[in-house]
Order: C-alpha cells, then sequence, then structure tokens
C-alpha cells in the first residue's frame, strides 16, 4: 500500500540515506558500487481493462493476447465487481445464467456464461467465441450445452498468468474495479490493484462518502498486502465527483488522468473542469498544504478492442515485478500517454527536466505547467439542472491562476526551475498540429507526474 509520503518527503529521506552512507566509510561504499544495482528501464502497461469476466467483448484469453502481442509489459484484467478466480458461478456484472440442470457443471469451475443470440451489453455472442478459437485452436474454449442454451467457460487468472505471463517480460496482475453509484446516481468506480478478494460495492449519499469508505474498507481487508488504490474516472459520466472530494481525501494518491469522456449522448458544461484542471486544483491545495500530491494514470478502460488503445502508463523500474513498479509508483517514477514517450525524467528537488524519446519526426512542445503560490483558492459550485442532454449536477468552477504554463519548450528537451512563488511544476509533451486539442485530449501527448 502506498504510504502517505510526499514528494519533498521523500526526497528528504533519500538525503538522510545518502549522509548515513557517507558516514559508513569507503570500504561501505566500495562494497555497494561492486554490487552494482541493475539498470532501470520504462516499462509499459495498462491498470484498467476488461473482458467477458464482466462486459468486455473479448474472451479474456484474447484480450491479454492483444496487450502482449502489442508491446505492453504489463496489465491489470479489472473486471467490474468480480475476480477471475475458480469458484464455480453463473452471474456476474450486469447477467445472471443459471442452468436449468447444474448436473452438468459437477466437478466444474470458473464463471460458465451463455452464447446470446444476438449482440448487445453485456452479452456474449458467438463471433466472440470464434474469435478465440481463430486465434488459439478449438480446444482453447471448453462449451457445455444444456437445453437450448450454450455455456461457455472463462479463463480464471491462474491459468491466464500461466499461459501468458513470463519473466522480465510480461507481467499480470491482479485486481477488479469497483462500481455502483451514488444516491443522486453519480457513479464512483475504483480499481484495487495486485488483489485477489473482493468486496461487496459501498454505498453512500455523496461521492465523498463512497470515496472515504471504499478507501478505508481496502486498508482494512488489504492490510499487509501490496496493493493500490485508484479512483477512476471522474468526469465519467458527467462530473461523478470532484476536485474538492480528492482535496478532502489527501490519503487517495492516483487517478485517472486520461479516461475521462463524458458519457455518450451527454454534452459538457461550458464552465465544467476538464482532468488536468481536476489535477491541478487538487495538487494546488495539496502542495499549499504540503500533503501528498495527486498522481495522473494514463488508462484505457477497454471493452471493445476495434479501436485503438486510448491511453497507458509508463513506469521506470529495475525489474518487472509488482514489487518494483509500486516502489517505482511511489517514487512519481512513471509517467501517462496516448502517444509520445520519454527517454528521460529527472527532479533533483529543484529543477524538473524532460527528454523526448523520438520515435518519429515532427514538431514538439513541452510545456510546463503548475500553480503559484498566490493563486486564487476559491470554489464557486453552479448548479446545473437536468435537460435533454445532461443530468443534474453540481459542477465545481476554480479560478484560471491554477494550472498555468509556467514556461514553454519548442523542441524534445528541456528543463524548468522550480521559482521561489512556484507550489510544484509537471511537464506535458505535445506534437505540434493545427488541430491541437487542449487538456487530456491533446494527442498524441504525454504527462510526468507534478514535482514539488
Amino acid at each position: 500500500m502506498l504510504s502517505p509520503v510526499s514528494r519533498r518527503d521523500f526526497l528528504k529521506t533519500s538525503t538522510a540515506l545518502a549522509a548515513s552512507t557517507a558516514l559508513a566509510g569507503p570500504h561501505l561504499l566500495a562494497a555497494q558500487d561492486n554490487a552494482s544495482a541493475p539498470q532501470k528501464q520504462w516499462f509499459k502497461g495498462n491498470l484498467h481493462l476488461h473482458t467477458q469476466w464482466s462486459d468486455g467483448h473479448p474472451l479474456a484469453e484474447w484480450a491479454v493476447d492483444w496487450y502482449k502481442s502489442h508491446g505492453y509489459h504489463f496489465i491489470c484484467p479489472s473486471d467490474h465487481n468480480i475476480f477471475q478466480s475458480d469458484q464455480l458461478r453463473f452471474d456476474g456484472f450486469g447477467f445472471s445464467n443459471p442452468p436449468a440442470d447444474r448436473a452438468a457443471f459437477d466437478g466444474q469451475t470458473s464463471l460458465w456464461k451463455v452464447i446470446s443470440p444476438s449482440p448487445g451489453w453485456p452479452r456474449l455472442t458467438q463471433a466472440h467465441v470464434d474469435q478465440t478459437i481463430e486465434k488459439f485452436g478449438p480446444d482453447t474454449v471448453r462449451m457445455i450445452r444444456v437445453g437450448d442454451q450454450t455455456y461457455v467457460r472463462m479463463t480464471p487468472f491462474d491459468e491466464l498468468e500461466t499461459q501468458f505471463a513470463e519473466d522480465g517480460k510480461f507481467l499480470m496482475i491482479p485486481g477488479y474495479e469497483q462500481t455502483g453509484g451514488a444516491a443522486n446516481d453519480q457513479q464512483v468506480h475504483v480499481n484495487f490493484l495486485n488483489v485477489r478478494e473482493i468486496f461487496p460495492y459501498i454505498s453512500g449519499e455523496t461521492p465523498r462518502e463512497i470515496l472515504a469508505r471504499t478507501f478505508a474498507r481496502g486498508e482494512q481487508l488489504y492490510e499487509g498486502q501490496n496493493y493500490l488504490f485508484m479512483a477512476n474516472h471522474p468526469l465519467w459520466r458527467y462530473y461523478d465527483f470532484s476536485p474538492q472530494d480528492l482535496i478532502d481525501l489527501p490519503q487517495i494518491r492516483l487517478f485517472e488522468l486520461n479516461n475521462n469522456s463524458i458519457a455518450g449522448g451527454l454534452d459538457p458544461h461550458p464552465q465544467g473542469w476538464m482532468p488536468e484542471k481536476f489535477w491541478d486544483v487538487v495538487n494546488a491545495h495539496r502542495a499549499a498544504h504540503d500533503q501528498p500530491l495527486l498522481w495522473g494514470v494514463g488508462t484505457d478502460d477497454r471493452h471493445c478492442y476495434q479501436t485503438p488503445a486510448k491511453a497507458w502508463c509508463v513506469v521506470r523500474a529495475a525489474r518487472l515485478c509488482t514489487e518494483d513498479l509500486w516502489e517505482a509508483i511511489a517514487d512519481s517514477d512513471f509517467y501517462a500517454s496516448n502517444g509520445l514517450d520519454f527517454q528521460d525524467i529527472h527532479f533533483d528537488g529543484k529543477t524538473l527536466a524532460v527528454k523526448m524519446d523520438v520515435r518519429e519526426q515532427g514538431a514538439y512542445r513541452i510545456e510546463f505547467i503548475g500553480t503559484k503560490k498566490d493563486y486564487d483558492p476559491t470554489r464557486r459550485v453552479i448548479e446545473v439542472a437536468k435537460g435533454a442532454r445532461n443530468p443534474a449536477r453540481k459542477i465545481d468552477v476554480y479560478a484560471d491562476t491554477i494550472g498555468v504554463v509556467l514556461d514553454t519548450v519548442e523542441g524534445t528537451e528541456g528543463s524548468y526551475t522550480l521559482k521561489s512563488d512556484d507550489l510544484y511544476v509537471r511537464a506535458k509533451l505535445v506534437k505540434v498540429s493545427d488541430d491541437l486539442k487542449p487538456d487530456w485530449q491533446a494527442e498524441p501527448a504525454a504527462w510526468t507526474q507534478p514535482y514539488c
């Protein structure tokens, strides 16, 4: 579990450790030099995706293979309100299909889902089954016919891990997405990463109450486990939880930056915040009050695999294992991307220096973004009445002095040194074009974490 330590505190700890090493004398230093640490490298991963275990389109093995064959190093299949265990069952997120005769499943394990004659949410169709058979062969998919229904066995996590995981090449992380809503129909979704036991959704009157209670229950249930808690897509369905919610809950360290589309058929409010603004509002407050900063994660929350992946995260670690990945995330040594890559990110406690890994020629820009200490923290709440293309909502509005461009570098390498009146700084890398979109919708782009 991430401890509530700020980057500033981490640097203080690192400085103390360096000082104690120096006092240990040349013999210890020589021994440490000889036992050189492994070279750190960048690992690409996705911590939010779905399969037929809940409401994703493909069977799990097809989805896992997609990521492995597309250059990802780690993934977490985070299906809704379920872990891919070998417990025998016939229902899940959005479906229930108990067989008329369970005798056919004596001695069987895992989740069994019925093939639907027609597509629709969250149905399994013959096309999904055929897709997997075509890739892996007919013996991959186990089916049982009961009456006029054909049941398909979903492959459990342990079997997927045996089939796909490779030391140093591809890591599978267990987890799930806890999904539900508040009393006023606001959706509050979170991911628990590197856990195998789930607990029922905790409802409440407000998103803040749900987030707080869910976080606390996770601490209790997963005590001693090396897990992460991530708050998912605050903008979906429609401004569903606010920056103020995460200001009030500084124990939450991760949120989804790039998975924030407003639900289809709904229109954004002209005064509503965007995800990067959300991020900066929270971090302006946290930095001003010496609290742990909020880190942004790139994910694709993939359900349909016919469209390109929306985003991913890239973590710098010595080894491809959960322990090292989580340690790097705790040190904010990772970035979010939807198409561009950093070759290096370095913060020495005062200066943030970044260098792009150029894969394609073009015009690139680095924006150093932050908030000044004299920013206006005023929060104005607007009441949005239910309309034809929006639900009723209370939406926070914040000053333009939060999340401003502190400096711009045209090119692929640059640095910014914190000024005495800066609260924090983060870097955003974009490819310059005539139709470059603002905020998280810039594509291709990449985002460092904030540093202070």
